[in-house]
């Protein structure tokens, strides 16, 4: 029985979601939620992280962050990460 609920993107390089995934943990985020578009050949996935899911420490207080933003970062895994890709996280 298939769960109507159930979402799968099929075939999402690993090392380029990894990377985006620790890229934001690192800038303090400890949720995000995932983006996903299927396609025929290869599905995509990104994330956003909205304010409120970034950890409430001190140093992140002081930062000048916006209010609300989104982060879509569309992968290819034919493509490394580079300083464009990874600027679009900050």
């Amino acid at each position: 029985m298939e769960n109507k609920n159930e979402i799968v993107l099929r075939k999402i390089p690993l090392k380029i979601f990894i990377s985006v995934l620790t890229d934001a943990w690192n800038q303090g985020a400890d949720f995000v939620d995932i983006i996903g578009q299927a396609n025929e050949i290869q599905d995509n996935i990104g994330i956003a992280i909205k304010q409120e899911y970034y950890s409430k420490d001190e140093e992140l207080e002081e930062q000048d962050v916006e209010d609300d933003y989104d982060i879509e970062v569309e992968l290819d895994p034919q493509k490394d990460l580079d300083d464009e890709d990874l600027n679009q996280l900050i």
